[in-house]
């Protein structure tokens, strides 16, 4: 949905204080999923048109320079597991530090910076350095139902890491020269970035969880957004990663008739079985896993399921360039023409 952009402050104001009457009012709370959705993005957008207009074009451009600052600080203190070392209590600097192996300087300035933001909560005013989860800081620890400690770490590892290193990946190369992603110069390898986190089992791991959680939070209405009991299963999902999409849609009693085949590479399928292995019998039972690669050169290299009804492909094609993209759809039309039956010279689900 189109933002109207305005220039006058006090009129942008107005527009938010409306937005947020229709749509988030707990008294009256909005029922139209859809229109909710579209009043959230219209919401951010009236929002940073807001900053932009109250602080000026000067510092609302060193604003979003310096971004990238508030992101570290957040990817710091997640990663030493700050807000799972406060837990229920509260603690200070110095105990974080010990506890963290990190030095409390670094740690009172990340966590003044986070603060501004409502991460945590400075007990006794400014200036204690005695912290305690709140809220917010609360959505990092562990154990937390709606934890997005994983894709925190994953956003401000791989995510963070690979954007700085934008400027060497833009370069033109030469035609022997084989062009490699931003992530591949910021870590290093020679080969897909899925490929690389499985063969560091902790990356793979913090990977899979925090496709997860992302889509746990991307999910949010796709049961209702979509008819899925009128699909013809099996589905196979392709690229579909530990099944976090199947988690949401079979919890739904409509969609009892239904059963999905989990594509992905080899070890994303390890970790996806080690995930489904815990859900009730009745979710678990309509899933099963077929290991294989979307890119290989052939189809009888992919292992892609022949000739099933449903093919779909989520959250995957935005991973790629264009030339991958065009393959993954060309294997994936060609096992849908394919006839169904062909023996794989493995299955995960044996």
């Amino acid at each position: 949905m189109a933002t109207n952009y305005q220039s006058d402050p006090v009129y942008i104001a107005e527009q938010i204080l409306q937005l947020t009457k229709a749509n988030f009012d707990a008294s009256n709370p909005q029922d139209d999923l859809l229109a909710l959705y579209n009043a959230k993005i219209q919401l951010q957008g009236l929002c940073d048109n807001l900053l932009q207009n109250a602080l000026g074009g000067l510092e609302y451009t060193i604003l979003l320079a310096e971004s990238c600052q508030e992101s570290s600080a957040l990817g710091f203190v997640n990663s030493l597991g700050v807000s799972d070392i406060i837990g229920d209590g509260k603690t200070t600097v110095e105990e974080l530090g010990k506890a963290s192996g990190a030095d409390p300087r670094f740690l009172g300035i990340a966590l003044s910076c986070l603060t501004k933001h409502n991460y945590f909560e400075e007990v006794g005013g400014f200036g204690t350095q005695v912290y305690k989860n709140n809220e917010l800081s609360s959505l990092l620890r562990e154990g937390h139902p709606q934890s997005v400690k994983d894709a925190v770490g994953f956003i401000c590892d791989e995510g963070f890491k690979a954007t700085s290193y934008l400027l060497e990946a833009a370069k033109p190369a030469s035609s022997e020269e084989k062009r490699l992603p931003a992530v591949n110069l910021a870590f290093g390898f020679d080969k897909s970035v899925f490929e690389w986190m499985s063969d560091q089992e902790w990356r793979g791991r913090r990977m899979g969880k925090a496709m997860q959680q992302l889509h746990r939070m991307a999910n949010g209405n796709v049961v209702t957004d979509y008819a899925w009991n009128q699909l013809v299963s099996p589905v196979v999902d392709v690229g579909g990663g530990i099944g976090s999409l199947e988690l949401a849609v079979l919890k739904e009693e409509q969609n009892a008739a239904l059963r999905f085949t989990i594509f992905d590479i080899p070890k994303t399928i390890e970790n996806a079985k080690k995930t489904w292995a815990v859900q009730p019998e009745t979710a678990s039972s309509r899933v099963s896993f077929v290991p294989g690669n979307f890119l290989a050169p052939s189809l009888d290299e992919t292992y892609i399921p022949r000739g099933q009804p449903t093919y779909l492909i989520r959250h995957v094609l935005h991973d790629w360039t264009d030339e991958q993209v065009i393959s993954i759809l060309r294997n994936v039309r060609a096992a849908m023409v394919a006839s169904p039956g062909h023996k794989f010279p493995f299955r995960s689900d044996d």
